[in-house]
C-alpha cells in the first residue's frame, strides 16, 4: 500500500484542471473548507470473491474522520479527479474504485454488469470498517457508474444517499432494447470506447481517430454478429451475449435488474438529459420510486450523454445531500426542468406536470394542423408511402444517441430531404409555445414487409428554415 501523498495542481491533467477550474466556479457551490488535501492510489480491496479491486481513496488532510463519498467506474479513477478533489476539499472522503476487470483491478476481461453488486457490496463493507469512515456515505456516478450504485440496492443496510447522473437501473430496457430493437449503433458505440480506453497513448489516439469511420462499417455489417469485428477487429464476448439475449424475459438479464424492492432505495437524485439514451430509463426509475413513497428528486437538462453539463449540478448536489442527511430530513420529492433553447430553469411538483394537451394531426399535404382533442375526424383520405432500402439505411442524425460524433440537437435538414423520410410541418406559429410535458403519438400504417421499424421525431424550425431535434421515439413492430 502506498503512503498517502500531498495532492499537486500540477498532478492533473489537462482536462481535470478545466473540470476542476469549472466546478470551483460554479455558482452557488458550496465554498472549500480544507485546502489541503491527500491522496492514496492503488490501494488492493478485496472484492465479493476475494479479487482485488485497485482504489483511490481522497482526504482532507486537517480532518481525518468523516463522511464518504463511494464511486465505482470501469473508465478509470484519473476520470474522477477533478470531482473527488472538489469533495475532498469540502471535507469529505472520496473512494474511487475501478471495476473488475479495468485499469488493474482483476485479471479477467471486463464482463459488464455480472459483477457490480457483489463487488460493490464488498467495497461498501470496506470502506464501512474504515477507521476514518464515522459518517454517512453517498454513492456518486454517471452512467455505468450509476448502474453499480444500484447495484448496491438489493440487500439493506445499502448507501445513505445516491446521486445518479444519466443512467437506469435495467440497462437492458433502458437503451439496449428500448422500443423493441437491439441499439446497434449504441452497443458499437460504448465497445470501441471501451477498447480504447486502456491502451497506449499513440495507440488510443489512432483508433479515436478512425472511431467514426470504424461506427459507421461496423453498423452496416451482415451478418450483424460480426459488427465486432468491424468495430475493434475482434470478438467481444460481452456483445454476443446482448445480440442473443433479447428478449424481457430472458434468463441472461433477470440477475442484472438491480434494485428490484423500491423499499430499500435510499433517497436519490437521478439526473436526466433531454437529449440523453438514458432519458426515458430515468422516468421510468423516478415514476417506480415515486410511486412507491421513496424519496427521489429529478433534474432534467438540456444535455447530451457525452456532454459536461450536469457534473456541476451532480457534485452540487452531493454537497448539498450530506446537509439534508446529517440533519435527518431526506430530501423531498421535486423535479427540476431546463427549458431547451435558452428558456431557463423550472420548479415543478412532479412528472409529468399538469398541462393542457394539444394535438397535432398529419394531413394528406404533408403538413401538421392543429385540432382538438379526440375531435379530428378522416378527413380526406391519401397513400402515403416511403421505400426503405436497407442497403442504404436512413442515417441518424441527432437526438438521445451515443455516438458523439452525431448526437443532440443537430440540424435535420440534409435527412428531411431523404426519399426514406417523411415531414409533416406546421404553418408557422403565431406566438412563442413552450412545452413541458410527455409528446404522445398515435399512428395507423400498414407494411408489406411483416417486420419493420418505426420512429419518429418532433423537431422545431427556426425562421431561417433550420430543423433542430426536440423529441423522438422508435418502435419495432413485431415480425
Amino acid at each position: 500500500m502506498n503512503s498517502p501523498r500531498r495532492l499537486r495542481p500540477p498532478r492533473m491533467n489537462l482536462w481535470a484542471r478545466a473540470e476542476y477550474a469549472r466546478l470551483n466556479a460554479a455558482q452557488g457551490i458550496l465554498a472549500a473548507s480544507h485546502t489541503d488535501v491527500l491522496v492514496e492510489r492503488d490501494i488492493p480491496v478485496p472484492g465479493g470473491d476475494g479479487v482485488t479491486l485497485l482504489t483511490d481513496h481522497w482526504m482532507p488532510a486537517a480532518d481525518p474522520l468523516g463522511s464518504v463519498v463511494l464511486i465505482r467506474t470501469p473508465y478509470g479513477r484519473t476520470g474522477a479527479t477533478a470531482a473527488a478533489r472538489v469533495m475532498a476539499e469540502r471535507g469529505h472522503h472520496v473512494v474511487v474504485q475501478s471495476c473488475r476487470g479495468t485499469f488493474g483491478s482483476g485479471k479477467e476481461a471486463f464482463d459488464p454488469f455480472h459483477h457490480e453488486a457483489e463487488d460493490g457490496r464488498a467495497t461498501l463493507d470496506w470502506v464501512r470498517a474504515q477507521p476514518w469512515a464515522t459518517g454517512a456515505i453517498h454513492s456518486w456516478g454517471f452512467s455505468y457508474g450509476g448502474l453499480t450504485q444500484w447495484a448496491l440496492c438489493d440487500e439493506p443496510d445499502g448507501p445513505n444517499r445516491m446521486t445518479i447522473g444519466l443512467s437506469s437501473r435495467r440497462f437492458d430496457d433502458a437503451i439496449m432494447y428500448q422500443g423493441g430493437g437491439f441499439a446497434v449503433e449504441t452497443m458499437l458505440t460504448w465497445m470501441i470506447a471501451l477498447d480504447a480506453q486502456e491502451r497506449s497513448p499513440l495507440s488510443r489516439l489512432l483508433r479515436i481517430a478512425l472511431a467514426k469511420r470504424r461506427l459507421r462499417r461496423a453498423s452496416l455489417a451482415i451478418p450483424l454478429k460480426d459488427a465486432d469485428l468491424f468495430a475493434v477487429g475482434h470478438r467481444f464476448p460481452p456483445y454476443q451475449d446482448w445480440l442473443e439475449n433479447r428478449t424481457p424475459d430472458d434468463s441472461f438479464w433477470q440477475p442484472l435488474h438491480f434494485a428490484k424492492d423500491l423499499q430499500l432505495v435510499p433517497p436519490v437524485t437521478l439526473l436526466a438529459g433531454w437529449q440523453d439514451l438514458f432519458l426515458v430509463g430515468v422516468f421510468d426509475d423516478y415514476l417506480a420510486l415515486r410511486e412507491a413513497g421513496r424519496p427521489v428528486r429529478l433534474v432534467v437538462g438540456d444535455w447530451t450523454h457525452n456532454g459536461p453539463g450536469a457534473g456541476v449540478i451532480a457534485v452540487d448536489d452531493l454537497l448539498r445531500g450530506f446537509a439534508e442527511i446529517s440533519a435527518d430530513e431526506p430530501p423531498a420529492a421535486a423535479v427540476r426542468v431546463e427549458v431547451t433553447g435558452g428558456g431557463g430553469w423550472r420548479d415543478i411538483a412532479r412528472w409529468p406536470p399538469p398541462s393542457t394537451e394539444r394535438e397535432w394531426a398529419l394531413t394528406a399535404e404533408f403538413g401538421l394542423a392543429e385540432t382538438e382533442i379526440d375531435k379530428f375526424g378522416p378527413g380526406s383520405t391519401a397513400t402515403l408511402s416511403y421505400r426503405y432500402d436497407p442497403h442504404d439505411p436512413t442515417p441518424q442524425a441527432g437526438g438521445r444517441s451515443l455516438n458523439p460524433f452525431d448526437s443532440g440537437r443537430r440540424d435535420q435538414r440534409r435527412r428531411e430531404l431523404r426519399d426514406d423520410v417523411l415531414v409533416f410541418t406546421s404553418d408557422p406559429l403565431a406566438s412563442e409555445l413552450t412545452t413541458i410535458g410527455e409528446i404522445r403519438v398515435r399512428l395507423a400504417l400498414t407494411s408489406d414487409n411483416p417486420g419493420f421499424d418505426v420512429f419518429l421525431r418532433v423537431c422545431d424550425v427556426d425562421p431561417k428554415g433550420k430543423s433542430h431535434t426536440v423529441s423522438d421515439v422508435y418502435l419495432r413492430a413485431p415480425a
